[in-house]
C-alpha cells in the first residue's frame, strides 16, 4: 500500500508542481478577463464605414418619398437608437434577478454609435421600365470598399426592385416579397440594414393605402405599438414565495456542469497517457518495475492522476460557485447535483483512466496511442454532441439509454440531473452501478493489458491482439 501512494504522489507532485501545469490552470481565466477587457475597450472604437449607392427600381412609384426619408441621417440615427435599445433590453432580461449590473458589461452598456459609424448609402432611383439584368451590370464589378480621404467616386453596392404587388397585393390578397441584388462581398449588416429600411417603408404605404385602415384614424406608429408583443414578468412559484423566474440562465448549468466533469476528467487521463508513453519508451518502466509490481504502479499512477483531475474539478467548480454567489445565482443549482458531480467524475475519471492507462502501456510512441485512442474519445463525445438534446428531454428514450451505455453514461446522467425535468429516481442507482460495473470491468482488463505491455517493445497491438493479452494475463 506504501509503494501505490507514494507512486501516486510522485506522479501528482510531478504534474501539478510544474511551471506548465500551473500556466495551463491559471491562464484560462486570465484570458477570459482579458477578453472581456479587450471587449469592453473595443466597444468604444469606431468602426470603418462602408461607401456606396442602392439602386432603387420601385413600379408601383408610391415609395420614393418613404425610402428617402428611411435613408436620411434622422432615421439612421433612430435605428441605430433601436438596435442599441434592443441590445440592452435583452441583456436586462437575460441578468433580471442577479446581481449582475446590465450596464456593467459590455452589451448592456453599449453607448449608441455615432451616426458617422452607419453605412454612407446613397440612393438612386431608375426608371420604372428599367430592366433587372441592366441594373445589376454595375454590380458585378462594384468595389465595395471603407471610407477613403480624397475619394469621391461611388459605387452601385445594391439594387432594390419592388414590384406593384408587393405593395398592393396580387388578385389573391398576398404580398410577394421585394428582390435585392448586391455586390459580391458586402456586409451582411450592410445588406439587413438596406431590407430593413425598404421594408419599412413598404408597410408604410401599404398602411397608408389601405382604406379600412385609414378609416379608423390610425397611422403607422400607433398601429405597430398596438401589434408590438409584449414581453411577460415571469415568476416562478417554490414553497418559499415566487422568484424571478431564471429558465434561461438554469438552460447554461447542464452544459456548465458536463464541461467541468470532462474537462477535469479528459485533462487528468491524458496526462496519465502522456506519462506511461513516455517511461516506457524511455525505459523509465523498466526501472520502476524492478521495484513494484504492474498493477501497483498501474494503480499508483491512476490514483495520482485522479487527485490532479480532482484537484482542476475543485479549482473551476469553486471559481464557478464564487461566481454564483457573487451574482445571487447560487439558486440555479442544487446541493445535490454537486454531490453527484463528484460521484460521476470518479466513475468517469476511473474508466477513462484505465483505458488510458491500459493504451499508454501498450503502444511506444504517442502517435501509436492516437488511433488506439479513438473509439475511447468516439463513446466521451456522444454527450457532448447531444446534451442540448438531453438537456430539454431529460427523460426521452435517447437521454434514457445513453444512461445505461458506459462510457457515456456519466456525462449523461450529470446533464439529466440538471435538466429541466426530475430523473425516476431508480435511474439514478442504477446508473451509478452500472457505472462502477464498467469501472471494475475496465480496470481488471486493463490491469491485464497493462502487465503484458509495460515490458513489450515492437510492433504496436491491434485491437485482437489486446483481446488475446487480456485472456492469457
Amino acid at each position: 500500500m506504501n509503494k501505490i501512494v507514494s507512486i501516486a504522489w510522485r506522479e501528482f507532485a510531478a504534474t501539478v508542481f510544474t511551471k506548465g501545469f500551473i500556466m495551463g490552470i491559471v491562464m484560462t481565466p486570465v484570458m477570459l478577463a482579458i477578453v472581456a477587457g479587450a471587449i469592453t475597450l473595443m466597444k468604444k472604437q469606431k468602426g470603418p464605414q462602408i461607401v456606396g449607392s442602392v439602386a432603387i427600381i420601385d413600379r408601383s412609384n408610391l415609395l420614393e418619398s418613404r425610402i428617402i426619408s428611411n435613408f436620411s441621417d434622422d432615421a439612421v440615427k433612430k435605428e441605430l437608437d433601436a438596435d442599441s435599445e434592443r441590445a440592452k433590453t435583452i441583456v436586462k432580461e437575460a441578468t433580471k434577478g442577479t446581481n449582475i449590473d446590465p450596464n456593467a458589461l459590455p452589451i448592456g452598456s453599449m453607448p449608441t454609435p455615432p451616426i458617422e459609424e452607419a453605412p454612407l448609402l446613397s440612393l438612386e432611383f431608375l426608371p420604372a421600365d428599367t430592366k433587372d439584368d441592366d441594373a445589376k451590370k454595375p454590380l458585378e464589378t462594384a468595389e465595395v470598399r471603407r471610407r477613403e480621404a480624397g475619394r469621391a467616386d461611388v459605387s452601385r453596392i445594391a439594387l432594390v426592385v419592388i414590384e406593384p404587388s408587393t405593395v398592393m397585393g396580387d388578385e389573391k390578397g398576398d404580398y410577394p416579397n421585394f428582390k435585392t441584388f448586391y455586390a459580391d462581398r458586402l456586409d451582411f449588416q450592410v445588406k439587413d440594414r438596406i431590407e430593413r429600411r425598404v421594408a419599412r417603408a413598404v408597410v408604410d404605404t401599404r398602411l397608408a393605402n389601405d382604406k379600412r385602415i385609414a378609416s379608423t384614424g390610425l397611422n403607422s406608429e400607433q398601429l405597430r405599438k398596438i401589434m408590438g408583443q409584449p414581453s411577460a414578468d415571469a415568476m416562478t412559484v417554490t414553497v418559499g414565495g415566487d422568484k424571478t423566474d431564471k429558465g434561461q440562465l438554469k438552460m447554461l448549468v447542464p452544459m456548465g456542469f458536463m464541461m467541468l466533469l470532462m474537462m477535469s476528467v479528459l485533462t487528468s487521463s491524458q496526462y496519465l497517457l502522456t506519462s506511461t508513453v513516455e517511461e516506457k519508451s524511455n525505459r523509465v518502466m523498466e526501472v520502476l518495475l524492478s521495484a513494484v509490481s504492474p498493477m501497483q504502479l498501474m494503480t499508483g499512477k491512476i490514483l495520482g492522476y485522479m487527485a490532479v483531475g480532482l484537484l482542476v474539478l475543485f479549482l473551476y467548480g469553486s471559481l464557478g460557485i464564487a461566481g454564483l454567489i457573487a451574482f445571487a445565482l447560487f439558486d440555479i443549482i442544487e446541493p445535490m447535483q454537486l454531490v453527484y458531480l463528484v460521484i460521476f467524475f470518479a466513475i468517469a475519471y476511473f474508466l477513462i483512466a484505465s483505458l488510458m492507462a491500459a493504451i499508454g502501456a501498450a503502444v511506444n510512441e504517442m502517435k501509436e496511442a492516437q488511433a488506439m485512442m479513438a473509439p475511447v474519445m468516439v463513446i466521451v463525445m456522444i454527450p457532448w454532441l447531444t446534451w442540448f438534446l438531453i438537456q430539454r428531454a431529460p427523460n426521452s428514450p435517447l437521454a434514457t439509454t445513453l444512461s445505461f451505455i458506459p462510457g457515456a453514461n456519466p456525462f449523461v446522467m450529470m446533464i439529466r440531473l440538471c435538466g429541466s425535468e426530475p430523473v425516476p429516481t431508480w435511474q439514478i442507482p442504477v446508473s451509478i452501478a452500472v457505472g462502477i460495473a464498467s469501472v471494475i470491468a475496465a480496470g481488471w482488463a486493463a490491469g491485464k493489458v497493462f502487465r503484458v505491455g509495460a515490458l513489450m517493445y515492437g510492433k504496436p497491438p491491434n485491437f485482437k491482439t489486446l483481446w488475446r493479452w487480456i485472456k492469457m494475463a
